[in-house]
């Protein structure tokens, strides 16, 4: 009777164990068309591994710098000539620069974690640059000077001041941003009024070479990348990631973005909204203020969407990753509300 009643019971449990192994290998199949389907460049793992083999090569090409004991680099590079180390600290700022853009293109896919440790990580690499550039090129110590010497430096000053002056202008054709970047975008325009309209919200979109024009953006980019761009009035209802902006003067930017990365900006006027804090570098004479753009019937529903309804106040809180001091940064302030200028409605022709 033990053995009639045992063997209903056997064949239950058999089913459901087969059950059971079907449905893992099911599942294991699942996840293994995904991998195969995933783009390459979208995962977290490469991203960590990419990332971390670049910080690591350019932390030690920082170190073999600061220990070169070659003579004569900072009395060189105080005359203003090029040296042997300032050209290594050049291409080393330059390989820093793209890794920073590597990460914030890759910030709408990246887990929370891993965004805040390579965030960390590059701050710790900038950090060094830092204190290696002040080893190879330390600041000549204070001491009192006569009258007559410090009238002699004035002309010599002032021709500084228009060098820097006339750099700005030649930073537009700087060879990290004279490569077009592949993918859809609006390139060399000047004096338009553009509307975008129709986009991919899982493409990125680009503005590059762009002279005099006033740009509205309506639809929500994955990520959108803004270079060379002169006396420009851009205007984005939203971005689903990251925004990085890199070579624009004399402009302003309207935007909602899960993050914001500018380099190379000079006298910008940025109304902004974001999830995380604003990065700048290399950058003066910028302004931050609350981001106010917006198209009835449109600008609620795509703010929502991408999770960039609510205020979060970050667009005061800037980083600056050329200012480590404790003292605020002289090279960006809070826009005066009487500054202000709300944004016109959107117009234009469509590109």
């Amino acid at each position: 009777m033990t053995d009639t009643a045992s063997t209903p019971a056997s064949s239950v449990f058999d089913r459901l164990a087969a059950n059971d192994a079907a449905r893992r290998a099911d599942a294991e199949r699942r996840r293994l068309e995904t991998l195969e389907l995933a783009h390459p460049s979208e995962s977290a793992a490469a991203f960590s591994s990419a990332f971390n083999a670049t910080r690591e090569d350019i932390a030690r090409a920082l170190n073999d710098i600061a220990l070169d004991d070659g003579t004569g680099d900072a009395t060189v590079a105080s005359e203003g000539a090029s040296t042997s180390a300032m050209d290594r600290l050049r291409e080393v700022n330059a390989r820093i620069v793209a890794l920073d853009r590597f990460r914030a293109e890759a910030s709408y896919y990246l887990p929370s974690y891993d965004e805040r440790t390579s965030a960390n990580a590059l701050k710790a690499l900038r950090e060094q640059f830092t204190r290696t550039v002040s080893l190879k090129a330390p600041r000549e110590k204070f001491r009192f000077k006569s009258r007559a010497l410090m009238m002699n430096r004035r002309a010599p000053a002032k021709n500084a001041e228009a060098a820097i002056k006339s750099t700005e202008t030649a930073e537009t054709s700087s060879s990290m941003t004279t490569a077009t970047v592949a993918g859809p975008g609006t390139r060399d325009r000047a004096n338009e009024t553009i509307v975008i309209d129709a986009l991919d919200e899982n493409e990125d979109y680009v503005l590059e070479r762009l002279v005099e024009c006033d740009v509205y953006v309506l639809g929500a980019p994955r990520a959108l990348r803004a270079h060379d761009l002169n006396r420009c009035n851009i205007y984005v209802v939203a971005v689903g990631g990251s925004v990085h902006v890199e070579n624009i003067i004399d402009s302003t930017i309207h935007l909602a973005a899960r993050q914001l990365r500018v380099h190379a900006a000079r006298r910008v006027n940025f109304y902004i909204r974001t999830l995380s804090r604003p990065i700048i570098e290399d950058s003066r004479d910028v302004a931050f203020a609350p981001f106010a753009f917006d198209i009835p019937g449109r600008s609620e529903n795509t703010l929502k969407k991408h999770g960039l309804f609510e205020e979060t106040g970050m667009w005061r809180e800037v980083d600056d990753f050329m200012w480590l001091k404790s003292t605020p940064s002289p090279h960006w302030r809070v826009l005066d509300e009487a500054e202000r200028a709300p944004p016109p409605p959107a117009s234009g022709r469509s590109t």
